[in-house]
C-alpha cells in the first residue's frame, strides 16, 4: 500500500508538472506547434463541431471552434491540476480519494472550504493555490494576446480589400495598383510583405489562429495572402530578373513579397501540422525556370487568360510568352502547396486561383507528432 501512495505521489507530481510546463509552452514561450496538451484538446473540440456539411448549423459551429477551444484549454489545465494534486494529496497517506480531492479543489480555486491537515499539505496547498493563480493570471494575458494577433490579421486582410477585391483576385490587385499609380512604388507591396510577416509570427506561435473564422466569409485571409503572392509571381514573370541581384532588389515590390512571402506561408502551415518539406528559395526557382514548368494547378490557359486580361499594364515581350509561363509556374510552385492546404484547413470560401483549389485536410491529430493527412488530388479550379 506504501508503494501505491508513494507512485500516486510521484505521478501527481510529474503531471503537475507536465501540465504547468505545457501551460507555459502555450502562453509565454510559445514555439512553432502546439504543446501536446493544446494538441489533443484542439483535435477533441475540433471533432465535435467542424463538419464538412454544407448548410447554416455547420458553418456556425464551425466559427465557434476556434473560441471552445481556446476557453477549453485553461478549463483543462484547471482540471488536469485538481486530479494531479489529488494524487499527491492521497500519497502523503491517512487521507481518501474523496477528501484529497475536495482539498485539491479547495487550494486551486483558493476558496479555502476544505483545509489540510499538517505543515507538509499545507505547504503543498500553498504551492497549488499558487499555481491555480499563475493559471488564472496566464488565462487573462493569453486571450487578449490572441484576440489582438486576430484583429491584426483581419486589419491587414480589411486593408488590402480595397485593391485585392472581395473575393480576392491577382488580376484585381494588380489593375487596383496601376489605377492608383502604385505598381511601380514598393510601398504598397512593402506594407503586405510586412502583413505577411505579422502573420508568420503570429500564426506559428499560436497555430490556433489559423482555425480562427474570417470576420467577412467573402474576404479569407488565406485567399489575400495568395492573391498577393500570384500577383507578383505574374509581374516577376515579365520582369527582367538578375539572379545575382535578387537579394539586393528586395525593396522593389513584388521581390519583396515573394523574397519573404514564400518561406513564411510554408512555415505557417508546417506549425497548423501539413506534412511539407522547407520553403525553396527564391532565388533556386528562378534558376530552374529554363527547365519545363512543373505541374500547378493554375494551368496554362488560365494564365494566357489573365496575361491577355492585362496586356495593357504587364507586356511579354514577343517570343518570351512561354519563358515567362515557366518562370511564373516555377514560383508558384515554392508556395501552392501551402496555399492549397491552409485553404482546406481554414475551408475558406472560392476565390481565383487561391481557395477555389484547397486540398482536402484532414482533422488535427490528438498526437502532434502524426501530421495532418492531406489529398492533394482534390484541386477544382482550372
Amino acid at each position: 500500500m506504501i508503494i501505491l501512495h508513494i507512485l500516486a505521489l510521484l505521478a501527481g507530481a510529474l503531471i503537475a508538472f507536465a501540465v504547468l510546463g505545457s501551460a507555459l509552452k502555450t502562453v509565454v514561450l510559445p514555439q512553432e506547434g502546439f504543446p501536446r496538451l493544446a494538441q489533443f484538446v484542439f483535435a477533441l473540440v475540433h471533432r465535435l463541431l467542424v463538419h464538412r456539411w454544407d448548410n447554416a448549423l455547420s458553418r456556425s459551429l464551425r466559427g465557434l471552434y476556434a473560441p471552445v477551444a481556446l476557453v477549453s484549454l485553461p478549463l483543462v489545465w484547471m482540471i488536469f491540476m485538481m486530479l494531479a494534486f489529488t494524487g499527491v494529496y492521497w500519497g502523503t497517506h491517512d487521507l481518501s480519494w474523496s477528501r484529497s480531492f475536495e482539498i485539491s479543489v479547495s487550494s486551486l480555486t483558493t476558496m479555502g472550504f476544505a483545509e489540510p491537515a499538517g505543515t507538509g499539505r499545507i505547504s503543498i496547498a500553498f504551492v497549488e493555490a499558487t499555481i491555480g493563480l499563475g493559471l488564472v493570471a496566464l488565462l487573462i494575458s493569453y486571450l487578449p494576446t490572441i484576440y489582438s494577433a486576430y484583429n491584426g490579421r483581419e486589419k491587414g486582410t480589411n486593408r488590402l480589400r480595397p485593391l485585392v477585391g472581395s473575393p480576392p483576385g491577382a488580376q484585381d490587385f494588380i489593375q487596383g495598383l496601376q489605377r492608383l499609380g502604385s505598381l511601380d512604388s514598393p510601398d504598397i507591396w512593402r506594407s503586405s510583405a510586412d502583413w505577411m510577416l505579422d502573420l508568420e509570427q503570429t500564426h506559428t506561435a499560436f497555430p490556433i489562429l489559423t482555425y480562427f473564422p474570417e470576420s467577412d466569409a467573402e474576404q479569407s485571409w488565406v485567399a489575400t495572402m495568395g492573391t498577393v503572392l500570384d500577383a507578383s509571381a505574374l509581374v516577376i514573370a515579365v520582369s527582367e530578373i538578375d539572379l545575382s541581384e535578387v537579394f539586393a532588389d528586395t525593396q522593389k515590390g513584388p521581390l519583396t513579397v515573394l523574397v519573404y512571402g514564400l518561406p513564411l506561408i510554408v512555415r505557417i502551415a508546417r506549425a497548423a501540422n501539413v506534412p511539407l518539406p522547407p520553403a525553396t528559395r527564391l532565388p533556386d526557382l528562378l534558376g530552374r525556370s529554363s527547365q519545363p514548368a512543373p505541374s500547378v494547378t493554375v494551368s496554362r490557359d488560365e494564365y494566357d487568360a489573365a496575361m491577355t486580361n492585362l496586356a495593357g499594364i504587364l507586356v511579354v515581350e514577343p517570343g518570351r510568352e512561354d519563358e515567362g509561363w515557366r518562370r511564373f509556374a516555377w514560383i508558384r510552385s515554392g508556395y501552392e502547396p501551402a496555399l492549397r492546404a491552409l485553404a482546406g484547413v481554414t475551408l475558406a470560401s472560392a476565390a481565383p486561383w487561391t481557395t477555389d483549389r484547397p486540398a482536402q485536410v484532414g482533422k488535427p491529430r490528438f498526437l502532434r507528432r502524426r501530421p495532418l493527412h492531406v489529398d492533394w488530388s482534390s484541386a477544382t479550379g482550372g
